[in-house]
C-alpha cells in the first residue's frame, strides 16, 4: 500500500511540474509575439482581428484552440489581392472571452456578422477551417446575404466534438483540473499539434511554441462554457440549403477530418468544388501554403 501511495504522489508531483513548466513556457513565447491587430467591441465581446491588404474583403476564421497565427503562412500571399481580416474569436488566440457571451457555433456566427456590420463590410468571402468552417457554414446559412463566397478547409459540421467525457463535460472543477494540469500542458499539446501534420518531419518548434503559448492562455472556465454551449452537427440537415459558391479544401492525410467529409459536402453543397491537397494533414495552409494559395487565387479569381 505504501508503495502505491508513493507511485501516486511521486505522479502528482510530476504533473504539478508538467503544469508549471508548461505556464512558464507560455508566458516566455507570448511575450515574443509580435501583436499588429486591434481590438474591436462586438456585444459583450472583445475581438482581436489584425488587417491587411487591399481590394475585396475576405474573411479568415480559425478553429478550435486555434489563432490568427493560423494563417501566418498565407496572410501575405493573400493580401496582394485581398483585404484579409484574421479574426480571434472570444476565448480563443488573443481575444478573452467574457464568459457573458453565446460560444456555439451559431453564437459565432452572429459575432461575425456584427463584427463586419461595425466594420461596415456588407459582403465578403468567408474561409473557415475545421471549427471555423462549421462557423463559416452558420454564417453562410443564417446571415447568407453577409457571404459572398464560402472557403471550407478541413472543415467541422456533421457532428458533435465530444472530446470530453461527460463526468468532466458537466463538472466546472473536474473540467479546469484537466484542462489546466492535463489537455492544455506542453506534452500533450505537442503531440496533439503533431497529430494534425500529414509529414511529421514538417514539425516546426517556433510555430509550435507560439500556438502552444495561446493555447495555454486560453481560460478553463471558458472552456467550460464552450462545451456547455456545444452545437457541432446541429447545421448537418441543413447543409443542403447553404447556397454560397463554396470552395471545399482538404488535407489527404487528416487524421481529424477525414477526406470523406469533405466528399460529403461536395455532395450536399450544390455546386461546390472539391480540391484535396496530397501530402498534408489537418492545416494544409501550413503544410503546403503555397499550393494552399495557388488553389485560393484560382477559386477567388
Amino acid at each position: 500500500m505504501k508503495a502505491i501511495f508513493t507511485v501516486l504522489f511521486v505522479l502528482l508531483i510530476a504533473v504539478i511540474v508538467h503544469a508549471i513548466f508548461s505556464v512558464t513556457m507560455a508566458r516566455i513565447y507570448l511575450g515574443r509575439m509580435d501583436q499588429d491587430g486591434e481590438y474591436i467591441t462586438v456585444g459583450e465581446e472583445k475581438l482581436y482581428i489584425e488587417v491587411s491588404g487591399a481590394g475585396d474583403p475576405i474573411i479568415l476564421i480559425h478553429g478550435f484552440l486555434g489563432s490568427y497565427l493560423d494563417f501566418d503562412a498565407i496572410v501575405d500571399g493573400l493580401s496582394t489581392f485581398r483585404k484579409v481580416y484574421v479574426i480571434d474569436l472570444p476565448g480563443f488566440g488573443l481575444s478573452r472571452a467574457s464568459l457573458e457571451g453565446d460560444y456555439s457555433k451559431k453564437g459565432y456566427a452572429d459575432l461575425v456578422s456584427g463584427l463586419m456590420h461595425i466594420l461596415n463590410l456588407n459582403l465578403a468571402d468567408v474561409l473557415g477551417h475545421s471549427m471555423g468552417g462549421e462557423v463559416a457554414l452558420n454564417l453562410a446559412y443564417y446571415h447568407p446575404e453577409r457571404v459572398k463566397s464560402l472557403i471550407l478547409v478541413d472543415s467541422m459540421g456533421y457532428s458533435k466534438m465530444n472530446f470530453l467525457p461527460s463526468l468532466v463535460e458537466d463538472n466546472e472543477f473536474l473540467n479546469h483540473v484537466l484542462m489546466r494540469y492535463g489537455f492544455q500542458t506542453y506534452l500533450v499539446q505537442r503531440f496533439l499539434y503533431r497529430q494534425k501534420l500529414g509529414d511529421v518531419s514538417k514539425f516546426n518548434r517556433e510555430s509550435f511554441h507560439l500556438s502552444f503559448s495561446l493555447i495555454n492562455h486560453i481560460s478553463p472556465a471558458f472552456l467550460y462554457r464552450f462545451n456547455l454551449q456545444d452545437d457541432s452537427g446541429a447545421l448537418s440537415g441543413k447543409i443542403r440549403d447553404i447556397k454560397s459558391r463554396t470552395l471545399i479544401v482538404w488535407g489527404e492525410k487528416d487524421r481529424i477530418a477525414p477526406v470523406t467529409d469533405g466528399e460529403r459536402f461536395k455532395i450536399d453543397i450544390p455546386g461546390s468544388e472539391l480540391e484535396i491537397i496530397t501530402g498534408v494533414g489537418h492545416s494544409p495552409m501550413l503544410e503546403n501554403p503555397s499550393l494552399f494559395l495557388e488553389k485560393l487565387k484560382l477559386f477567388l479569381k
